[in-house]
């Protein structure tokens, strides 16, 4: 910060320093076209030292022009705290102005400084310092103003981050129970029919409850590490289907470290065995796919069951898993994702998910 604040005091140095050069060679070659000859060290000396007690006045008037600007105060009102503050300024520059030239020539041995009439002098730089005066104290409040407009915009973004932080994860605590809860159901449904089944059921959803605690921070994970988190899931599935269930996984290379939501294959796959078990004299058989197409991620969960009726959403909105999953996806990528799902020609339920590819940066 002082790093900042040094950098812009020196750059308004040299641009006074521009200024006065700029008047200088304005000044010098006015007296030179019209046949007139003055010294240019004179002529330089007046530009140099106008511009040094400007600089010197503008440091109060900054502080000033910003104490005097505060919240709620109105245009008029901080006309009426300038105006008398302008006359002062105007005398103070042409007093420093006097000052200085006087002690520049004789510094110099120039003898000394005849500045005319001084009365008149102040009446001479009065317009001149007012027109100063009210673009500097103008630069002033537009800088200020356009640094409070960033600051607001920047503080608005963080915020609205910081809520859609705070809803992704209220949707995914919303999950997590009604996955816990589905899981125990299951359970429950065979521990007493197959009680190794049941204790194997129970280390799997132990592991995968785990796993999740551990992600609970990252909205995102890798696709490879979302497939991990989906087996676990499905050991406990193959534990209650037994040789009932197929599970197919098409996961090409190119994928596999594509970002994806965090726990958002589970639900669609839990989706697809509880909705699109055919029956208990047929196999079921589930595939999961992801392929990468146009800068796009496209996820499968495909299901040999009955299928659906209805519209989509009145579909997607019936179970907590489907709903749940549109509403995070919608969170984490607004507009740039897609979750559809469509009955298949050949029996069975077909959900998609479309988001942007983006490799995972690891932390």
């Amino acid at each position: 910060m002082r790093n900042v604040r040094w950098r812009s005091w020196a750059i308004s140095a040299g641009a006074l320093g521009v200024i006065a050069l700029d008047r200088f060679a304005y000044r010098y070659l006015d007296l030179l076209s019209n046949g007139l000859h003055e010294s240019p060290i004179h002529v330089l000396v007046d530009e140099v030292t106008a511009a040094a007690a400007g600089g010197l006045l503008l440091i109060p008037l900054l502080f000033y022009a910003r104490r005097v600007r505060r919240p709620g105060v109105s245009l008029g009102s901080l006309v009426l705290r300038h105006a008398p503050v302008v006359p002062v300024f105007s005398a103070a520059h042409t007093t420093l102005n006097y000052v200085f030239r006087l002690g520049a020539y004789a510094a110099l041995g120039h003898g000394r400084y005849d500045y005319g009439i001084l009365s008149y002098r102040y009446l001479m730089e009065f317009p001149m310092d007012v027109i100063v005066y009210t673009v500097f104290v103008g630069i002033v409040y537009f800088i200020d103003h356009a640094r409070e407009t960033r600051d607001r915009e920047l503080k608005l973004v963080q915020l609205e981050g910081e809520l859609s932080r705070l809803r992704l994860k209220a949707l995914e605590s919303q999950l997590q129970p009604h996955f816990l809860f589905n899981a125990l159901n299951t359970i429950s449904s065979v521990m007493y029919e197959d009680v190794r089944a049941a204790d194997t059921m129970i280390a799997g959803l132990a592991d995968l409850l785990r796993r999740s605690l551990r992600s609970d921070a990252a909205a995102e994970c890798a696709l490879h590490d979302e497939m991990d988190t989906l087996e676990l899931y499905l050991q406990i599935m193959r534990a209650r289907f037994a040789e009932r269930l197929t599970i197919t996984t098409e996961i090409p290379d190119e994928t596999r470290n594509a970002a994806v939501p965090t726990l958002l294959l589970q639900p669609l796959v839990e989706n697809a065995l509880r909705h699109g078990d055919p029956g208990p004299d047929k196999r079921a058989e589930v595939v999961v796919r992801a392929r990468r197409e146009n800068g796009r991620l496209l996820l499968d969960v495909e299901d040999n069951g009955p299928g659906v009726a209805g519209t989509p959403e009145d579909v997607i909105g019936r179970g907590v898993g489907l709903a749940n999953s549109q509403r995070r996806l919608a969170q984490l990528y607004g507009a740039d994702q897609r979750l559809s799902i469509a009955n298949r020609a050949t029996g069975g339920l077909a959900v998609r998910v479309e988001i942007p590819f983006r490799h995972l940066v690891a932390p």
